[in-house]
């Protein structure tokens, strides 16, 4: 009776007739997250394919797009691990990604080296034995490109240089590869508008077996903005509602940055801009990045006070600002706040097993949604 009461008032604050939906959200986490998005990155249009989906759930939800089309395109110079990447030391054929990784050339000096449990280059490439693989970040950008990379192997699979080494590993430079961010509205009462972000690009595949899933990070997000437009697409909000979804985070920002210099509305109407970034969890209650700042703190106050009434969430922690997400490039230009779920359960992080059946968002996310939304009221 009391969950019944509570959300009761939740519809009276919100004006609208919320409809909040963990099994549609589990759904697109498990759909974006699944082998035929390829790890949503620019190996086999994976960020395409992504992108379509979204486009088709935002007008199967009467989102309307700005201007003729919901797509944003824009260039980025990317690298991307094709073909059947294989390493085969002294006759041993080596797991992808399990038992050697890729790293990029920027994380490489004469001292890394140094520390390493053996060197052995071939063909301008070096092979390096390490104790832990390191955590796998996108192949972009390469200062050197005829040396764009090295090959980590893990030193209990093979304990020194190897004498023969046999790769098939096809690292592919994509410069002025197109993207696309996709953005959408629903028009409210007023021109101010409240911007809901995420971004649904991902790590990719590792060659055509390894694919990176993404649920945590960040189906779980684009999911939870597209549950908000769903819920809203029935009742005229008091605010109108943007919906913006990103590629090229993992490579650095690039999609949100080309919106920020490029909007497609107006960025003074902008009440409050809310990018949401690893949700799968929650049980601890969540992270707000830039929290603390003088334009985005009574928004963060609502929340907290709406939590502390109705005790949905064990602790809501604040953070300085910080360009780990896409909030940044737009928090000199409006209020804009980074939200990351604290606790609960989710797969590795920048791995292959951030898969959805380790996603734990219906858990936590009625909670944490209320929560949220509390800041628009």
């Amino acid at each position: 009776m009391k969950r019944c009461y509570l959300f009761l008032v939740f519809l009276a604050i919100f004006g609208c007739a919320w409809a909040q939906s963990a099994e549609y959200v589990k759904e697109i986490v498990c759909r974006l997250s699944s082998d035929d998005m390829k790890g949503r990155g620019y190996s086999l249009g994976g960020d395409s394919l992504a992108a379509r989906f979204l486009v088709s759930e935002l007008m199967k939800h009467g989102v309307k797009p700005f201007g003729d089309s919901f797509m944003q395109y824009y260039p980025l110079d990317v690298y991307t691990i094709d073909g059947q990447c294989r390493l085969n030391l002294d006759g041993k054929e080596l797991k992808p990604y399990d038992e050697f990784k890729l790293k990029p050339m920027r994380g490489v000096t004469s001292e890394w080296l140094e520390k390493s449990r053996w060197q052995k280059e071939v063909s301008g490439i070096w092979y390096v034995g390490v104790e832990k693989l390191g955590m796998s970040v996108p192949l972009t950008p390469f200062e050197n490109m005829r040396k764009p990379y090295v090959v980590e192997v893990l030193d209990t699979v093979h304990s020194s240089a190897p004498k023969n080494i046999k790769s098939d590993i096809t690292v592919t430079p994509r410069i002025g590869y197109i993207s696309q961010n996709v953005c959408g509205y629903i028009e409210g009462e007023t021109d101010t508008m409240v911007v809901f972000t995420a971004h649904y690009d991902h790590l990719g595949m590792m060659g055509d077996k390894v694919c990176f899933h993404g649920a945590h990070d960040n189906a779980s997000g684009v999911a939870t903005v597209l549950d908000i437009a769903r819920s809203y697409a029935s009742s005229k909000p008091r605010y109108t509602l943007v919906f913006c979804f990103f590629s090229g985070e993992e490579a650095g920002l690039l999609g949100s940055s080309y919106m920020a210099q490029h909007p497609l509305f107006d960025l003074k109407k902008v009440r409050l801009l809310v990018n949401l970034d690893l949700l799968c969890g929650g049980s601890e209650g969540f992270m707000v990045v830039n929290g603390k700042a003088d334009n985005t703190s009574p928004f963060v106050g609502k929340m907290m006070s709406y939590n502390e009434k109705w005790h949905l969430l064990p602790e809501i922690k604040l953070r300085d600002n910080a360009a780990n997400s896409d909030h940044w490039w737009f928090s000199n230009l409006c209020p804009a706040i980074f939200i990351y779920t604290l606790g609960g359960r989710y797969g590795d992080y920048h791995s292959p097993y951030d898969t959805c059946d380790l996603c734990g968002i219906e858990d936590s996310y009625e909670n944490v949604l209320r929560v949220i939304l509390a800041a628009i009221e």
